[in-house]
C-alpha cells in the first residue's frame, strides 16, 4: 500500500525514522554535491560516515578508506556518489562485509539495475536517481506533523505492550498516511480503511481504530501494521 506522504510519487517517510547514513564517495571540496548534500543531512541531524580512500577527514571527522572499515552499525543508509559502473561493486562488497544496509540509495544521476538486483535480493530498498538532500527537504515541510504522530503512536504502543512495525520504510508509509490525512481531513483516519472526512461517520476509523485490539490479537498486528504483538513476530 502507499500511503501519500511522497516526493515525486515515492513514499519516503522512512527519513524521519533513520538517522544514520555512510555516504560512499564523500568529497572534501565544498563546491561539489557529494560534499554539500552530506553536509546538509549532517546538518539535519543526521550521523554521517564518509568513505574516500583519498582523504583523511571530511566534516572535522575522520573518513573510512572502505566500507569494510566502517563500524556496522552505521548501516541505516548507504548514498553512492560514484559512477554507475562501479556501483555493483560497492554493492558486493557489502554484502561480502555483512553490512546490507536498510536502504540503498543512488544520489541524482546514477541508475544500476544490477546493483538494485544485488541488494534487493537482500532485503534492501533501492533508490535510484534521486537527491537524498532534495527528497528530506520536501518531506521537512510536513516532518512536524509526521514526528507529532509518530511519538503519540510510539507512546500508545508503550502503553500498550505492543512495538511499531520494525521495518522502517513500512513504518514510514504508515505514519506518513495519518499524517496525510490530519493533513487532509484534519483527523488522523487510518490509512488503510475507506474514509468519507465526515468525523461522526468516520470517528471509529481514527487511529488507533476501533478494530485494532482484536486485530492484534488475531493476526499479531493491526490491519495496516502500525502495531505489532512483539510476541508474535
Amino acid at each position: 500500500m502507499k500511503f501519500g506522504f511522497s516526493a515525486g510519487g515515492e513514499d519516503f517517510g522512512f527519513l524521519h525514522l533513520l538517522n544514520r547514513m555512510v555516504v560512499v564517495g564523500c568529497s572534501r571540496h565544498p563546491e561539489k554535491e557529494a560534499h554539500a548534500v552530506p553536509k546538509n543531512m549532517k546538518d539535519h541531524g543526521f550521523q554521517v560516515a564518509c568513505v574516500n580512500p583519498n582523504a583523511d577527514e571530511i566534516f572535522g571527522q575522520k573518513t573510512f578508506k572502505s566500507v569494510e572499515d566502517v563500524p556496522k552499525e552505521m548501516f541505516e543508509i548507504v548514498v553512492v556518489f560514484r559512477p554507475p559502473d562501479e556501483i555493483p561493486a560497492i554493492a558486493k562488497k557489502l554484502l561480502e562485509s555483512g553490512r546490507v544496509p536498510k536502504i540503498f540509495w543512488m544520489q541524482e544521476g546514477l541508475r544500476s539495475a544490477e546493483a538494485r538486483r544485488i541488494m534487493e535480493s537482500h532485503g534492501a530498498r533501492v533508490i535510484e536517481d534521486r537527491c537524498i538532500s532534495k527528497v528530506f527537504s520536501t518531506l521537512s515541510a510536513s516532518g512536524k506533523k509526521y514526528k507529532q504522530i509518530l511519538e503519540a503512536s510510539k507512546r500508545y504502543a508503550d502503553a500498550k505492550n505492543f512495538i511499531l512495525n520494525p521495518d522502517p520504510p513500512r513504518l514510514g508509509e504508515v505514519i506518513a498516511g495519518l499524517a496525510a490525512n490530519q493533513e487532509k481531513y484534519g483527523y488522523r483516519f487510518c490509512p488503510c480503511r475507506t474514509v468519507t472526512g465526515d468525523l461522526k461517520k468516520d470517528k471509529d476509523k481514527i487511529c488507533p481504530c476501533k478494530w485494532h485490539l482484536d486485530e492484534i490479537k488475531r493476526d499479531g498486528h493491526c490491519l495496516c501494521r502500525l502495531f505489532f504483538d512483539p510476541k508474535r513476530i
